[in-house]
């Protein structure tokens, strides 16, 4: 199994993108990497980034509280997986 995380420029939102470079990623580590599971840690105030892992179709888990320190402040996160058997 592994942990996948994604970050993009602002200007770039909206444009498919991530979508296209995730679908690789997934791809490659289900096919060639014969992993079995990818599991994605998203800020619960991230909805596009929910919304994203959804349509690949990873499921969200539940909650991680207080998962990440960040400039002082720890935020929760939801925990998104995908199987290998539910991959297209």
């Amino acid at each position: 199994s592994c942990e996948i995380g994604y970050d993009l420029n602002p200007a770039y939102w909206g444009q498919g993108y991530m979508t296209e470079a995730l679908t690789g990623a997934i791809t490659m580590g289900f096919r060639d990497m014969a992993l079995n599971r990818i599991q994605a840690d998203i800020d619960v105030r991230n909805t596009r980034s929910m919304n994203l892992a959804a349509r690949l179709g990873f499921k969200n888990e539940g909650i991680i509280r207080d998962k990440y320190l960040f400039r002082g402040y720890y935020y929760d996160h939801y925990s998104f997986s995908l199987l290998k058997r539910e991959w297209k």
